[in-house]
């Protein structure tokens, strides 16, 4: 069982699990969707149920026959978020409730996707480590409180025999990913293929560490019962090898895809609107202390990313990004 199978995080999970021979169950309300998701309707062994997770559990359908659950459903994007404002947080802990409480009733495994936006501050990051609430209440600090919350559940509810883990990601990355919730690696490469000036926001000093979604999509396919059976709940997954700025990476992206694009500097509040913040993790990069000690490790290189995002939008169009700016 997928929750928000559709999306961009969980459409790769989805494509591994059935490479891997396993039967699928998507739910997804489409609203976060990369994918119209024909592709899965017509696969034989996956089923499509367009609703979201809470008006499924709430006609009576139930997560019967499925032996885990990937819970990845949930707004998604630093623009992506913006509208919601102000019931994003409800949104986010109402759905994953309900999928914990689904999976408490019928004993099933459980992995829920959080964020490293949940540390709330800048630098080298680690599971260990004590996360901090800004004070400035806009819309990502909203986001960061709600997945925070949810990890506190999901972890707390191992005392009413919930067999769960966390995954917190770092700037995951790739083919079908959209730029229309505000992610830079798909707006720089579509901007660069489309001979557009590139926009880099606040200065492109920012740091971050962009992880593939093959490679987490492997851990759920290779580790998942490990990671269940350990000792560690909280999971960074991400690519500490690919960290770079913001303002290298559009450099790179230039570069490898050969563009003619000219790299401009922009106030981010001119596209996305006045509500748009920077992320208090101006420097993001994780330290991988649980994953690796399962065997885990991330294999795919920032360039290799780069070129495969690059290649599936030759190819195909961005179908979530509408009027998204380019």
């Amino acid at each position: 069982m997928v929750t928000g199978g559709l999306g961009f995080i969980g459409s790769h999970v989805v494509d591994a699990y059935l490479m891997a021979g396993h039967r699928v169950r998507i739910v997804d309300s489409a609203v976060g969707a990369v994918t119209d998701g024909r592709e899965y309707e017509e696969h034989p062994r996956c089923r499509v149920i367009r609703a979201s997770i809470e008006d499924y559990l709430a006609a009576g359908e139930t997560f019967a026959g499925a032996d885990r659950v990937i819970h990845a459903a949930a707004h998604v994007g630093p623009a992506g978020i913006l509208r919601y404002v102000g019931r994003l947080g409800a949104d986010i802990v109402k759905s994953t409730s309900a999928v914990i409480e689904e999976c408490v009733a019928r004993d099933l495994r459980l992995c829920v996707f959080s964020s490293a936006e949940v540390y709330g501050r800048s630098g080298v990051l680690s599971e260990n480590d004590d996360i901090r609430v800004p004070t400035a209440y806009n819309a990502r600090i909203e986001y960061a409180v709600a997945k925070t919350l949810t990890e506190a559940m999901t972890v707390n509810s191992a005392h009413r025999g919930l067999r769960a883990i966390v995954i917190r990601p770092f700037n995951v990355a790739g083919p079908r990913q959209s730029r229309a919730g505000g992610f830079v690696l798909p707006t720089f490469v579509q901007q660069a293929l489309a001979s557009r000036p590139m926009t880099v926001f606040a200065g492109g000093g920012q740091v971050r560490a962009f992880l593939s979604a093959t490679d987490l999509s492997r851990f759920l396919i290779e580790y998942f019962d490990a990671a269940i059976a350990s000792d560690h709940r909280i999971y960074n997954l991400g690519n500490p090898a690919n960290r770079t700025t913001i303002l290298e990476l559009a450099q790179r992206v230039k570069t490898l895809l050969g563009s003619s694009s000219e790299i401009v500097h922009v106030d981010a509040t001119t596209i996305h609107g006045p509500l748009y913040f920077e992320a208090e993790s101006y420097e993001k990069v994780p330290v991988l202390c649980a994953a690796p000690e399962l065997g885990w490790e991330p294999r795919i290189s920032l360039d290799q990313l780069i070129l495969e995002t690059a290649a599936f939008y030759r190819e195909r169009q961005d179908v979530r990004a509408g009027n998204a700016p380019l």
